[in-house]
């Protein structure tokens, strides 16, 4: 088997390409937000990284098992606006576990809906998803008739405002899942599978791989984690905010791409979503001491995507030629 082979199978790129370049993208933001604004290590400042990257980093996961399987999933943001609605709306006749289990379910339901409109109907994973994000936006709106409100209960704040050993909790569950997904993907049939069908889906086919199957898990998996990440939102804010989840379709793309997850699928494992999401919460943190806007947080994002992306065709086309 030729390196190439071995490579592409493992959906792991040359180190220099796929650990190096968000490691040092790292280390130079570090640095220059610490001439520009040095002000940006104050405790506040790292305790909005750290949820930052929490949040991000719960729904980067999802976006990441979508990706390997050649999918791109931009429901994200409006899973999340369901959830705190469902919540907020909910937990007074259903108690706060029934509302979470109806949330659940509706994500459970979105996901169910990608995926049949991708493997089902050959719907582009792109037109599918944004599809499903307008659909559930209009359904939101309707449903609270454009002015979304609503209290939160107070026993999930810990959720999102909680800390352990000084740590806040979004972290430490971004973290718990980051480490058993990635186990999965790295000592499991399953993620065996889900690398093959993002490499080769014909060739997975033949192979005996029910690829359908695995590309409907990682959709359904990305609007589940959706939903936790609606909860840990929800819970931060303490009510309901139609503009809290918006960016995190963005978001969560952004840090698993910078990071080196290909949106050719096949090619990536969560140690580079983790690098990128840590990537993209400093971003955001430093856009935000900048005085930078929302058009200004899209716009770092959106130039992470095309800067990470042009890296990785070029790292390919070099090895390619080599």
């Amino acid at each position: 088997m030729s390196a190439g082979t071995t490579t592409a199978a493992t959906g792991r790129l040359p180190v220099s390409a796929s650990t190096l370049m968000p490691l040092s993208g790292l280390a130079l933001v570090l640095v220059v937000a610490a001439v520009v604004t040095p002000g940006f290590y104050s405790d506040a400042n790292l305790n909005l990284v750290l949820f930052q990257a929490g949040l991000i980093g719960i729904t980067a996961v999802g976006q990441t098992l979508v990706l390997l399987g050649r999918g791109i999933d931009l429901s994200v943001g409006a899973v999340m606006g369901l959830t705190t609605v469902i919540i907020a709306t909910q937990s007074g006749d259903a108690g706060l576990a029934g509302a979470i289990g109806l949330a659940a379910l509706a994500g459970i339901g979105v996901g169910a809906v990608n995926a049949g409109l991708v493997v089902l109907r050959r719907v582009p994973p792109f037109v599918a998803t944004f599809a499903m994000f307008v659909l559930v936006q209009g359904a939101i709106t309707a449903w609270t008739k454009g002015a979304a409100a609503g209290d939160i209960p107070g026993s999930l704040q810990p959720l999102g405002s909680g800390r352990f050993l000084g740590i806040p909790t979004p972290l430490w569950l971004f973290a718990a899942i980051a480490i058993v997904t990635a186990a999965v993907l790295a000592r499991t049939s399953a993620g065996r599978r889900l690398y093959a069908t993002g490499s080769n889906p014909r060739a997975a086919r033949l192979s005996g791989i029910r690829t359908g199957r695995v590309i409907a898990a990682g959709y359904v998996a990305s609007a589940l984690l959706a939903v936790l990440a609606g909860l840990v939102s929800a819970a931060y804010a303490g009510h309901v905010d139609a503009q809290l989840s918006r960016s995190l379709d963005l978001n969560s793309l952004a840090a698993a791409v910078a990071g080196g997850v290909a949106l050719t699928g096949g090619r990536g494992h969560i140690g580079h979503t983790v690098m990128g999401v840590a990537l993209l919460a400093v971003l955001i943190v430093w856009m935000i001491q900048l005085g930078a806007g929302t058009g200004g947080q899209l716009a770092v994002q959106g130039a992470a995507i095309l800067l990470a992306t042009w890296l990785r065709q070029r790292g390919t086309s070099e090895g390619g030629a080599g």
